[in-house]
């Protein structure tokens, strides 16, 4: 085993403009600049809701990995499952907040993980626990999800969705990347399975 595999990793739900610079490097190996929100936005949607955002330190306390998990208003929702806007237009107002025992439309964006660290299993993982754990602070309020959607860009993005999220594939964008997306039941009842794994 290498080093790095070992390294102690660490689910983190708070940020600063710091981590999300950290964060936006991260995408500019992904996306092109056009896809990309810019840290102060999404510093912006955050501080409106403040789980919008799952993210892994490193033992450097350097953001490695995040997902940016945005409940949107409907209209947007279907914006970006038509192909007709992609992330980097959602602004502020679009963010929705949470209110205890309403729905969402929720869209899992910027899956993202730092090149050194692509192929780690620990850190998708524990991205995925940190999600985990988002999602059942919602439903412990009684919080439904409509539909889940999730933007690809890579092909570890895409068997991420299809693989592990068990989502179906939409459409191709007009961004080079691949639109996922299921019903938010058969999403939640995925997230009860990984929980028992």
């Amino acid at each position: 085993m290498n080093g790095e595999s070992m390294e102690e990793l660490k689910i983190e739900y708070k940020f600063d403009l710091k981590d999300f610079k950290m964060m936006e490097n991260i995408e500019h190996c992904y996306f092109p600049n056009e896809n990309i929100t810019s840290a102060e936005e999404v510093l912006n949607w955050y501080r409106k809701n403040n789980l919008t955002c799952i993210g892994l330190r490193n033992s450097n306390n350097e953001i490695i990995a995040f997902v940016n998990i945005l409940p949107l208003n409907k209209e947007v929702f279907y914006d970006i499952y038509e192909d007709k806007i992609n992330e980097a237009d959602v602004v502020y107002s679009q963010i929705k907040e949470y209110e205890d025992n309403k729905s969402y439309y929720i869209y899992l964006s910027s899956i993202s993980i730092d090149k050194r660290y692509r192929n780690n299993y620990r850190v998708i993982t524990n991205l995925l626990k940190g999600c985990i754990n988002i999602l059942d602070l919602l439903f412990e309020r009684n919080i439904k999800i409509e539909k889940v959607m999730a933007d690809a860009s890579t092909i570890h993005g895409e068997k991420i969705c299809k693989k592990l999220l068990k989502m179906d594939y939409i459409r191709n964008t007009s961004h080079e990347s691949k639109i996922y997306c299921e019903d938010g039941e058969k999403f939640t009842k995925v997230i009860e399975k990984m929980k028992r794994v």
